[in-house]
């Protein structure tokens, strides 16, 4: 019967273990698989922080695939479907990246404490671009708003005030040049506000323009002095920088409405060198018109006309860009849906395994049930021989009193002590035997031999040396008779007794090196010295075997 009861716990042991192996293996392989996605999240930001132009956008749907659930953080949700989008406008399909941005801004959860607020701020930027990008100057304002208010939002005032001039060229689109010099002079008052000159001179280069074509040409002179001294869109020899070109238009209408006919033909033919041909031609055919040059309106005309030829050519090929994007925008639906397809086999597949290893844990968790409830009688058996021993103790101290008191020399008495001593030692060996086993299964299922094998294996909080404390005197409590064995051979540092304990709960070099903040080679150094000390083997290998035969001899 004995043999059959083994045999029965060896096999739920068994299974037990393998359950929790195979489902420790499953918990270990997911976090490391979590880790380098995160890894691959964070080199993708990096890549594109760095200006990288995406070419491919298989790297972000990998990680959209990944992160898009609803068990991962909202803010790696936010930052996946951005570089999803990022990957599409570089490579030209805008419609695709519009819906990406609009699904990272639905990702994001504005309710919480560290919600990304500057990355759903840059996402709205990115949108405004390609709206830009797209001549859809209302969408625009739309997406530019909302980069005005979240900036204001993260205290980032200069990106809140510059937001407000990228609200220029919606306004400029819509026809509405009331709507730019307001907004234009709020810019200016915002930045002279926080001592920013230079950002608040730039705010002159629209307002400077709309005034010439008022007639205000002094209130105009005053601006376009500002713009040349105070902002940084001039270089140090006087040269527009590149962006800033079609300045050179907006000065030489300035000095073609106040007559100064030689400089106002000075800085057209500038911006016609600078590639502004369309201003250019226009410009020196209202000039030529005033000297009544007919040759050069000859000259000219035909040039201009062929310019603005080239700025509508330019608009029915973004048209056609619209197209393609289009289509493009309609073939990574089909992609989707195929690998939503192929997405949803994976998922059966993997609802099976899930099924297996639930199936295999709910037969270690029986297994194990069936163990403790053997733990528990065992314990009520030790309990019931307590009591025994001290009822027998008690009968042994009445009869050993009443023997020194009476002088008893009775031959029965000496008999009857005699045979009451040999069964309390024999119920004391019994108890002690029990307690045994009762101190190591106490010590085993203890919660805080759990939470410090879990830490190790998830690699969550280090035990604090309140905790390394408690869980050496359980180890002492549990396995005496190892703290004499130690006494007698060699006294162990602290790290060296955390090692050993630590090894006979069969952690590796890793675990044992994360949980007393030390390196993997150091727990390994540490092993050896101890298996040399304690039992004489120059080996790290052989120290658990060793210790399994040393703690648990008894």
């Amino acid at each position: 019967m004995d043999k059959r009861c083994t045999f029965r716990r060896m096999i739920c042991g068994i299974i037990a273990i393998a359950c929790v192996m195979l489902l420790g293996y499953g918990i270990m392989a997911g976090i490391r698989h979590d880790r380098m996605m995160h890894a691959a999240l964070m080199q993708l930001q990096a890549d594109n922080q760095a200006d990288t132009i995406f070419t491919s956008d298989s790297a972000a749907r990998a990680l959209v695939r990944y992160f898009d659930h609803p068990w991962h953080n909202a803010n790696d949700r936010l930052l996946a479907y951005y570089l999803l989008g990022r990957a599409h406008a570089d490579m030209g399909e805008a419609p695709q990246a519009i819906e990406d941005y609009q699904t990272a801004i639905e990702r994001a959860d504005t309710t919480t404490a560290d919600c990304d607020f500057r990355l759903l701020r840059n996402v709205f930027g990115q949108m405004s671009e390609v709206f830009d990008a797209q001549n859809l100057p209302e969408d625009e304002m739309k997406a530019d708003s909302l980069f005005i208010f979240y900036s204001w939002r993260l205290g980032d005032t200069i990106q809140a005030i510059d937001g407000y001039r990228s609200l220029e060229r919606c306004y400029d689109l819509l026809g509405k040049p009331d709507s730019v010099l307001k907004i234009d002079s709020m810019a200016r008052i915002r930045f002279l506000e926080i001592g920013d000159t230079v950002h608040a001179a730039a705010t002159l280069i629209a307002p400077s323009y709309y005034h010439i074509v008022n007639q205000e040409h002094e209130r105009a002179r005053r601006e376009i002095e500002i713009v040349r001294t105070l902002s940084n869109i001039f270089d140090g020899e006087g040269n527009l920088k590149s962006g800033y070109e079609l300045y050179y238009y907006t000065i030489g209408l300035y000095f073609d409405g106040t007559n100064q006919l030689d400089s106002a033909e000075y800085y057209y033919r500038r911006a016609l060198s600078a590639g502004e041909l369309e201003a250019g031609y226009k410009g020196l055919l209202s000039l030529y018109g005033k000297l009544r040059n007919t040759d050069s309106i000859v000259k000219y005309a035909p040039l201009y006309a062929d310019a603005n030829d080239a700025s509508h050519d330019s608009l029915r090929t973004a048209e056609v860009h619209k197209t393609a994007s289009l289509y493009n925008y309609n073939r990574h639906l089909r992609t989707a849906q195929e690998a939503q397809s192929k997405a949803q086999r994976r998922l059966t597949v993997i609802n099976g395994c899930i099924a297996i290893i639930l199936l295999l844990v709910s037969i270690g968790y029986y297994s194990y049930s069936r163990m403790l409830k053997k733990e528990r009688k065992r314990e009520h058996a030790l309990n019931i021989t307590q009591q025994n021993y001290i009822a027998v103790s008690n009968a042994y101290r009445e009869l050993e009193d009443k023997y020194r008191l009476h002088q008893v020399q009775s031959e029965q008495i000496q008999q009857e002590l005699q045979e009451l001593s040999e069964q309390k030692e024999q119920l004391n060996i019994l108890a002690k035997s029990l307690q045994e086993k009762n101190r190591e299964g106490y010590y085993y299922s203890h919660d805080l031999v759990r939470q410090i094998t879990d830490a190790a294996i998830g690699r969550t909080a280090t035990p604090s040396p309140k905790q390394l404390e408690h869980l050496f005197r359980l180890f002492t409590d549990a396995f005496p008779h190892f703290i004499d064995f130690v006494d007698k051979t060699h006294s162990l540092t602290e790290y060296e007794w955390y090692v050993c304990i630590f090894t006979d709960l069969g952690l590796g070099n890793n675990d044992m090196a994360f949980l007393i903040g030390q390196t993997a080679q150091r727990v390994n150094n540490i092993k050896r010295q101890v298996n040399h000390n304690l039992f004489g083997e120059d080996s790290s290998s052989t120290l658990q075997r060793n210790l399994r035969r040393s703690v648990h001899a008894v």
